[in-house]
Formats: structure tokens, sequence, C-alpha cells
């Protein structure tokens, strides 16, 4: 009996330390892992303020072609289209609107979603990653300049 019990003894240390040694390794890559969190780039937008003037715009698709001032389109460049995503808005007057309607200023007749009446209108803008070959333009503000 003796015997076996050093075996059963000798057998409890080798798991005690198979054990050990697994959760140090888990430790170690629990850190690692996060140490690896900590160093990458944080995603984050930046939003920028756009001047300028809504050539077209669509109040069912919520998208608006968008020409920003001072900026020259090439002549094979298409227009640059914005997701308006916002249903905050400020009216020529200055009045702040969260009633979930469609900012005037980009909104056609009563009858006709769509507007090309070429309104001024200030967008804050952010760009967003989707993982493809090209970012879609958001406009999370809208401010009606005329």
């Amino acid at each position: 009996m003796g015997e076996e019990r050093r075996a059963a003894v000798a057998r409890i240390r080798r798991l005690r330390v198979a054990v050990a040694l697994a959760v140090i390794v888990a430790v170690i890559a629990g850190l690692g892992g996060y140490r690896i969190g900590l160093s990458r780039e944080r995603h984050s937008a930046t939003a920028v303020v756009l001047t300028g003037t809504v050539t077209w715009s669509n109040a069912e698709t919520r998208l608006i072609a968008f020409e920003t001032d001072g900026v020259v389109r090439k002549p094979n460049e298409g227009d640059m289209i914005y997701s308006v995503l916002t249903d905050n808005w400020q009216d020529v007057a200055g009045t702040f609107r969260s009633d979930g309607t469609y900012p005037t200023c980009l909104a056609g007749k009563s009858d006709d979603p769509v507007s090309m009446d070429h309104h001024r209108a200030e967008l804050t803008v952010i760009d967003w990653d989707t993982g493809g070959a090209q970012s879609m333009h958001v406009a999370v503000r809208v401010r009606c300049l005329d």
C-alpha cells in the first residue's frame, strides 16, 4: 500500500503542477492581450463643420448631395453624398428642432421628397469607416442658412 500511496501522491503533484502552469499561461496570455488592446489605435470620429450648398436631397432616403464652399471638384469626380442621420437641426431663424422633421433647407415640396433647390447649409459631418473601400459620409447636424 505504501507504493500505491506514493504513486497517487506523485500523480496529484503532477496534476497540481499542470494546473498551476495552465493558470500562469492563461494569466500571461490575458495580460498580453490586454496590452495589445491598449496599444491599438482607438477608432473615434472627429466631426468637421462644412458650409456649402445642398444641390440635391431626398427626404425618403435621407441622402443629400453637398458642395462644400471653396472645394473645386475634378471633372470626373462625382457628387459628395451624405447620409443625414440627425433628428436635431437648426432652421434659418436659429431655432433648434428636435421633432423628427426633415430640415426645411433639405426638403422638397410637400408632394415630392426630392429637392434640387440649391439651399445653403452648414453640416457637421463625420466619415464612417464601414470596412469597405470607401467610407460613408454622415451629416450628424444640419443648420439651414437660407
